[in-house]
């Protein structure tokens, strides 16, 4: 039987989906890469905003149609069953099963009910950790979770419910998990978790993420990533283990939301905007090279012209490498859902538009200062409509340059001749 995972979200997703295909390879399924070659397709989506659910929706239409010539089971998994709960079978009227956030290790089962003309949704609720298979899809990147979940509960988000609460691993694990990977010549490693700086808070006995980034310096793989972290998280002693260097990478993400204090209160993000300007000043005393970047929300209840005009004059004031950018959706079962969603949807777009601007901006600033210098890439693709390799540098800075599909996985000196808001220009030098 011929499987296709299709995916979105976060990198967390992404590394779920190895974990899916690991299961699935493991009970016998060949895996594919697109549905037209699949008996099963799984979505393994994200609901993070609705635009995500709509995406998703979209998809499993196409799928429909797709399937008017022949048998296809269609399965819809992740965060929006875990969402939307028994409902989701009757939103998503295409879906032959749903399958949640959790309990992974019974896809074959559930492919196997499905079959045999049984439509059902198993939506087991999120605790502890599974232990699952991983098929990877890089052999010179990878992730590895270090925590699932997150206990912050800000009141957007909808992480905890679908995700649950935080559940760190055991250090030893992971560092085992690091030791393999280094062992078969992996040279990027990404620590993956909801709020990644919140590590080991849970576990009662001394292990903080600091300890851990310690630790990972020690193990021979060239760079060591990271991500997400909250503000409220990030201790000085983590900052102090990043400054470290070695084979821990110059960057961090951080991501704000809002620039106003009376807009990150009503969040629940549990710092004020100069506490987070603070925080910034520290990394960047303590790692003048850092890249920080960040996620912000726009139209968030209640969010005046004021309160927006503080969302850009903190974008400024930061100078953040990138920002991702997006317009407020009420999601179920939070907090902000009960609030009166009062932005005009114009006025959120009017909002984003100015940050994605100013974003760009910053962006093409910060690249014009780097023409004429030399930078470390890791050579992670190849864009065949531009012609030029892709890759990016130790502090998470996309380079284009020319060259051929071989070099995919290698390490290249390329020195910066133009810059872009999206990008850096260069070409091989050595």
């Amino acid at each position: 039987m011929k499987a296709c995972i299709l995916t979105w979200g976060c990198q967390q997703n992404e590394h779920r989906s190895e974990e899916i295909a690991g299961v699935l390879a493991q009970a016998g399924y060949a895996l594919v890469d697109t549905p037209e070659e699949a008996d099963v397709v799984l979505l393994n989506t994200c609901m993070v905003r609705q635009r995500s659910e709509d995406k998703v929706l979209g998809r499993v239409g196409e799928l429909q149609r797709l399937r008017r010539s022949r048998p296809l089971l269609i399965g819809i998994g992740g965060c929006i069953p875990q969402g939307r709960g028994e409902r989701i079978l009757d939103l998503v009227p295409g879906a032959d099963f749903a399958f949640g956030t959790a309990g992974l290790a019974q896809l074959p089962t559930l492919i196997a009910r499905a079959s045999c003309g049984e439509r059902f949704a198993c939506l087991p609720t999120p605790n502890g950790l599974e232990r699952l298979p991983v098929l990877r899809r890089s052999p010179f990147q990878a992730y590895v979770t270090v925590a699932e979940g997150c206990s912050h509960a800000c009141a957007y988000c909808v992480v905890p419910r679908v995700r649950g609460p935080l559940r760190s691993r055991p250090m030893p694990e992971v560092l085992v998990e690091l030791r393999d990977l280094a062992r078969s010549g992996y040279r990027e490693v990404t620590l993956l978790g909801q709020n990644v700086d919140a590590y080991g808070r849970d576990l009662g006995d001394g292990t903080t993420f600091a300890r851990l980034l310690g630790e990972a310096a020690k193990i021979p793989i060239p760079r060591i990533r990271f991500t997400t972290s909250h503000p409220a998280y990030m201790t000085d002693e983590a900052i102090a283990a990043l400054a470290q260097g070695g084979n821990l990478c110059p960057h961090v993400h951080l991501a704000v939301q809002s620039g106003s204090d009376r807009i990150l209160a009503a969040m629940g993000r549990g710092y004020t905007r100069e506490e987070f300007l603070a925080l910034v000043r520290r990394l960047r005393g303590a790692i003048p090279e850092v890249n920080v970047t960040t996620d912000v929300i726009v139209g968030f209840p209640g969010e005046t012209e004021e309160d927006f005009a503080q969302t850009l004059s903190l974008l400024e004031e930061v100078s953040f490498g990138t920002v991702f950018a997006a317009m407020y959706s009420p999601r179920p079962g939070t907090r902000a859902a009960e609030m009166p969603d009062d932005v005009p949807p114009q006025e959120k777009g009017q909002r984003l538009a100015a940050v994605l601007d100013a974003s760009r901006r910053i962006a093409l600033r910060l690249h014009e200062a780097r023409i004429g210098t030399t930078v470390e890439v890791l050579v992670e693709g190849f864009l065949p409509a531009k012609g030029r390799l892709v890759g990016r540098t130790r502090d998470f800075r996309t380079v284009l340059f020319p060259g051929g599909p071989a070099m995919i996985g290698r390490w290249a000196m390329v020195t910066i001749e133009e810059a872009a808001a999206g990008a850096l220009h260069g070409r091989v030098v050595g």
